[in-house]
């Protein structure tokens, strides 16, 4: 231990040090406890209840209700893609000053406790204005901090999950998450179409107390992670692309991305405006998917972590062609009630890509390699709502935006099996086979090099 640490927590041991301390540290200590780690995993899956029970039926009403005013689909694909690409860098300053954060109440819990206010007040003042100027503020207002709180609360599933079930605490989490946005579309699409204030109003209650409650009971690890010098926009990067290859793992999962968010941006108009449903018709449709993901997100999540996660991207795929052809011909809540269970079938697996990320990464930089990962999916998702809502403008036809976003994910698929074959070229440097003999750890360490984890 370093003389100037004195007096405080042991510093975290470079990964791959012959000298490196794998037991009897406190972070060694943590992760040996697994009735803490799931007591983590508990709480935090309550904090995202509260969160998907809100924001599942308040996005979508958001965007319906700017439309009613008088906004394009265009506009409102550019104003949701504005946000993402703003975001797409202010996210690697949040995440990257959580991984350095010293603050008693722990790395990523001061951040979410700053957005939490701005959130409530965005989705209140939202729900009693009229003026079109002042809605789109408060969209972007609410916009800016739900992403900052969603760059820094799903971190600490991964900080406080050891490597080995991150896929599997992932399908909890989806678990629970789908059960609350089948609530959510069954009980709030149907108020909606008397009461939408009420909704609002509901949904900022029951997002910013279950949330509070949550980080009241998070013990998060103890990493002491002090930053070295000041925050700049390439220090997160250059921590996430030690090894340069996963350059080609992020493009990846920045493609795959394209069809999951077309879908999801859209499917409400194209509800609305080419099948004539209702908002409680189409919360009811969506329902049922959401119901059959709280089925099979935890399956999903197993199978990732047993047979790897190139095996789900090919199931996802086949799922996602199987959707893809059916929304050509749907033409009642019959048939949107089929896409829906097709879409939240596929979206468990979506978690593929990423976890070949989470077991690659370094948990003491896990906001560096995920805010690096963000910037170019936000910014790749930034522009394609955009294209997608200009698509649909000239064209249209929502299907050939669906079957646009499939493009984009089907090459995401070719981009992932590029980063296979590159991986298997095998590790060029003595750390870097250290690396990959660490993949089969029985207590995971923090501190190990980027990005030269043997592939998932």
């Amino acid at each position: 231990m370093q003389d100037e640490l004195s007096g405080q927590q042991e510093p975290i041991a470079q990964y791959g040090s012959p000298a490196a301390p794998l037991l009897s540290t406190p972070l060694a200590t943590f992760y040996a406890d697994r009735p803490l780690m799931w007591r983590n995993v508990g709480w935090i899956t309550f904090g995202h209840f509260g969160t998907a029970l809100s924001m599942t039926i308040v996005e979508p009403l958001m965007n319906l209700r700017l439309k009613s005013i008088g906004v394009s689909e265009s506009s409102v694909g550019l104003l949701a893609s504005m946000n993402l690409w703003a975001v797409s860098f202010l996210v690697m300053y949040f995440s990257w000053k959580s991984d350095h954060c010293l603050s008693r109440l722990g790395r990523r819990t001061p951040f979410v406790l700053m957005a939490l206010p701005f959130i409530v007040v965005a989705l209140i003042l939202f729900a009693i204005s009229t003026q079109k100027w002042l809605l789109v503020c408060l969209m972007l207002m609410y916009f800016f901090f739900n992403d900052m709180k969603a760059s820094t609360y799903p971190l600490l599933a991964l900080d406080c999950a050891s490597k080995p079930v991150l896929a599997r605490v992932s399908g909890i989490i989806a678990i629970v998450v789908s059960a609350a946005g089948f609530l959510s579309t069954r009980i709030g699409s149907r108020m909606a179409d008397g009461h939408p204030k009420r909704v609002f109003f509901t949904a900022a209650t029951v997002m910013s107390s279950m949330v509070l409650i949550a980080l009241w009971r998070i013990k998060e690890p103890p990493i002491y992670h002090p930053a070295e010098g000041k925050f700049n926009l390439l220090k997160p990067i250059r921590v996430a692309t030690q090894d340069k290859r996963i350059l080609v793992l992020i493009v990846a999962c920045a493609l795959l991305n394209g069809f999951s968010i077309i879908f999801k941006t859209w499917v409400w108009f194209y509800a609305q405006t080419k099948l004539h449903l209702t908002i409680g018709d189409t919360g009811v449709a969506m329902s049922w998917g959401l119901l059959l993901q709280v089925g099979v997100s935890y399956p999903a999540g197993w199978l990732i972590d047993r047979y790897g996660s190139y095996v789900a991207l090919c199931l996802q795929w086949t799922i996602m062609l199987t959707l893809a052809l059916c929304s050509v011909h749907v033409t009642n809540l019959h048939g949107l009630i089929l896409l829906m269970m097709l879409y939240f079938l596929f979206l468990p697996l979506q978690i593929s890509g990423d976890a070949i990320l989470w077991k690659t990464m370094d948990k003491a930089d896990t906001g560096s390699f995920t805010s690096t990962v963000s910037l170019v999916r936000n910014f790749c998702t930034g522009t394609v709502i955009a294209i997608s809502g200009f698509i649909i403008r000239w064209t249209h036809s929502y299907i050939i935006a669906f079957w646009f976003g499939f493009t984009l994910s089907s090459i995401a698929l070719v981009v992932f099996f590029i980063y296979r074959r590159i991986m298997r070229t095998g590790p060029t440097t003595a750390v870097e086979q250290g690396a990959l003999e660490s993949v089969a750890e029985v207590q995971p360490t923090v501190g190990q090099p980027a990005a030269t984890a043997a592939v998932a």
